[in-house]
């Protein structure tokens, strides 16, 4: 893809509204509104936070839109990205310059006619009104031919493929004894008339010197260096005369232990970084715990290319400025493992950079900018982070880094921009003799395109670079992604598609930013088109949408949820289940008897739940509370006889009560003399005085 930037002619639009670039002054650019007429002054700062925000999107010519069918090479199948990269490996040496347009006729035939002058100009022309490899890719077939010589010259390019790139040494008696026994397997299957014939072994010793790339099989054996020698010779040592002309990029451990919130133990992370080799500038970075791979550097790409506008609003304890971004002319990377399946190298090429250089494993010398970037980030700020494990064992003694670890991956994400901003871009360098953001600047008044040359928009950065890549089945509520479910209202208009075409049961690739998870990009096949879908749900799980959300926060409450799932006895569920159905057999079989006019037998109470229940072959064990609760049917009956025996006492002593009560209410009272009444052996008081007076 080739860089968009603001200068004289250049057309974008804000919110519906097209804009056209008049002219460009010292820090504003004078634009016009094309529907009113209108001329504006708008700051550079403005136009570029615009851009990152999403709000600003260059023009796309009509035939830039034609070539450009393909959002990403991984959406092709792998016969089209294969032929996609021939193209471009065939006009490499134009693209740099090492062959000048006066020889490219004397070039087109050292390809020994395997590429006709007419493609090869049309390859060229696609290439120089885009500078994107997707243009490269086949529109449309070419003409039809034999079925049974296309066929053979798969087979035969297979098989010479097979050897060529294996390991050991091969001659042309063994591809063509291997070729013989593939055309033997395939005839069994055809008419007599769709056999395949042979091939001669002259006509295979051809057909290998035409495909054979030398410096894909010596960079396989001997590594991209040394590859790269053999094929050019000794050349000089490069330097980069301008900013951007030559970014290393290269990972390492960070010399600190961190906290994992997935699991609150210390880990250390890994750093992925880019430093511009002209002036020293760090362009852009990516932290993770796992391991690194080409989607990491893709991660760490996009940081590089974009603006750090977002600095001022999230990250306010910077106090300088990140002047930093672009897209660079040359990247040089590590030839590790990571970069084998030739992902990243392909990333680039989409996004605009001319040339990916691979350097020679355990090679420092040939990348010393990026060597140098380390070792000044560790001396200046990691050696100093609590949790710290220095750079050998001498220097960290008996020093415990993982007791002292208390620093998250968001902490370390904050104090990176504070040093790579604060401490290092803006701090004097012996070596340069100036700091790395004079020096950035200086370069830039010479190239000043150099400055804004940034991708058409940021959602088409993403989707091109973005590590994050899923299948997922569209459902009512969108996609999801780590228990979060993304929605809008195009993503449900395809869901209903894919039902009139009866492929509800198709999955669509969903392509995510590791780095801010608020929005995803789903891609629908129908249009060729990437839709923009939304997270639901962040604010009732208390996640900040004001800052964007990492993948990792979401990984962390998927991993709760599941454990608090994990912590509920199964078992629960079944026996309220079988409760259930008892309740309801019990029920139906006494609604049964009451249709019938009869009366239940039994009286209705919970006590055949236990009996019933909890009794069974599979020996359910009860949970320690439920022991406690023990129900009786024999305590029950003679509780409730009691219960009879105490309320026929009581009601036959208040009837008791209730006669005497009569009783008295209607006694009859005579005069009687007292000494008529019996004494009962009790003495008056007055005939006890009587008697003393007597005495």
């Amino acid at each position: 893809m080739a860089g968009y930037y603001f200068k004289s002619g250049s057309r974008f639009m804000i919110k519906d509204n097209e804009y056209l670039v008049r002219r460009e002054l010292e820090l504003d650019y004078e634009i016009e509104n094309i529907h009113y007429k209108i001329i504006e002054l708008r700051r550079k700062e403005e136009l570029l936070q615009l851009w990152h925000e999403g709000q600003l999107l260059f023009r796309i010519s009509e035939e830039e839109n034609k070539l450009l069918k393909t959002h990403n090479l991984d959406d092709l199948d792998d016969n089209l990205k294969r032929q996609a990269i021939e193209r471009y490996n065939i006009l490499k040496p134009i693209i740099k310059g090492e062959i000048l347009p006066s020889e490219i006729d004397e070039y087109i035939k050292t390809l020994d006619g395997t590429v006709k002058k007419s493609a090869f100009y049309e390859w060229k022309k696609r290439w120089e009104r885009t500078e994107d490899i997707r243009s490269l890719v086949p529109l449309k077939r070419g003409p039809k031919g034999s079925r049974s010589n296309k066929l053979k010259l798969k087979i035969l390019d297979e098989t010479i493929e097979y050897f060529l790139y294996s390991d050991g040494k091969h001659t042309i008696e063994d591809i063509y004894s291997e070729f013989i026994v593939r055309i033997d397997e395939v005839n069994i299957n055809l008419d007599k008339k769709e056999k395949i014939s042979y091939s001669s072994r002259s006509t295979i010793r051809r057909r290998k010197e035409q495909i054979i790339d030398i410096y894909k099989k010596d960079k396989e054996k001997y590594g991209a260096v040394l590859a790269k020698l053999m094929k050019d010779g000794s050349q000089q040592e490069v330097f980069a005369n301008k900013p951007l002309q030559r970014v290393e990029i290269d990972w390492t451990p960070v010399d600190v232990m961190l906290i994992d919130p997935s699991d609150l133990k210390p880990k250390r992370p890994t750093l992925i970084y880019g430093v511009d080799k002209f002036s020293g500038m760090p362009l852009g970075f990516f932290i993770t715990f796992k391991p690194v791979d080409s989607k990491a550097l893709k991660q760490c790409l996009i940081h590089i290319i974009r603006p750090k506008t977002y600095i001022k609003k999230m990250y306010p304890l910077v106090d300088k400025q990140w002047a930093a971004l672009g897209i660079p002319h040359t990247i040089v990377v590590d030839n590790a493992s990571v970069n084998d399946s030739y992902e990243f190298e392909e990333a680039c090429y989409q996004v605009g950079v001319k040339e990916v250089q691979f350097c020679k494993i355990d090679a420092g010398y040939q990348k010393g900018t990026i060597e140098r970037a380390f070792r000044n980030l560790n001396t200046h700020f990691v050696h100093g982070l609590r949790g710290t494990t220095f750079s050998n064992f001498i220097e960290k003694g008996r020093y415990n880094s993982s007791e002292k670890a208390c620093i998250t991956m968001q902490g370390l994400i904050y104090m990176m921009h504070i040093a790579m901003v604060d401490m290092i871009s803006h701090s004097y360098e012996t070596r340069r003799g100036d700091s790395p953001h004079n020096i950035w600047h200086r370069g830039i008044e010479n190239e000043p395109h150099l400055t804004l040359q940034i991708p058409r928009s940021i959602d088409e950065l993403k989707i091109m670079l973005v590590a994050g890549s899923e299948l997922r089945k569209i459902q009512h509520q969108g996609v999801v992604i780590e228990n979060e479910y993304y929605y809008c209202k195009e993503l449900i208009d395809l869901k209903n598609k894919f039902r009139k075409l009866n492929r509800e049961d198709e999955k669509v690739r969903v392509r995510y930013d590791l780095s801010d998870m608020r929005k995803v990009f789903v891609h629908d096949p129908i249009n060729n088109n990437y839709i923009i879908a939304k997270a639901t749900s962040l604010q009732r799980k208390k996640i900040n949408m004001g800052l964007p959300v990492p993948y990792i926060a979401l990984e962390i409450d998927s991993k709760r949820r599941l454990e608090i799932k994990n912590s509920f006895d199964p078992k629960t569920r079944a026996l309220a289940k079988r409760k259930i159905r008892l309740i309801q057999n019990r029920d139906k079989k006494i609604v049964k008897k009451w249709k019938k006019g009869q009366e239940p037998d039994e009286t209705i109470d919970s006590s055949f739940l236990i009996d019933e229940v909890l009794p069974t072959n599979t020996e359910v064990e009860i949970q320690v509370g439920n022991e406690d609760i023990v129900i009786l049917e024999e305590e029950i009956n003679e509780s409730k006889q009691k219960e009879i025996r105490k309320s026929k006492l009581k009601l036959k002593k208040s009837k008791e009560e209730e006669d005497n009560y009569k009783q008295n209410d209607f006694m009859e009272y005579e005069d009687t003399e007292i000494d008529e009444l019996p004494s009962w052996g009790i003495t008056l008081k007055n005939n006890k005085e009587d008697s003393d007076s007597c005495a």
